[in-house]
């Protein structure tokens, strides 16, 4: 997977209009909420068959940090 098709499957998951980028700050989506870090862990398993747990999801700050944890 892309870097690109990585932020557009993202978008997705986030469920947002907003145009996302490695730098943006994940505080700063008002989609970022619990539901969304749950729909983040679930994108993880299905798509890089990653499990990750919800309070490593609760550390990472900018889009950049999920991308890292997907080898991206």
């Amino acid at each position: 997977m892309t870097s690109e098709d990585f932020l557009n499957k993202f978008q997705k998951v986030l469920q947002t209009n907003q145009k996302i980028s490695p730098d943006t700050i994940l505080s700063d989506l008002s989609e970022w909420d619990s539901l969304a870090m749950i729909t983040t862990v679930a994108f993880f398993n299905k798509e890089f068959n990653l499990t990750i747990n919800f309070a490593e999801v609760q550390q990472m700050q900018t889009i950049q940090d999920i991308m890292d944890k997907a080898g991206l």
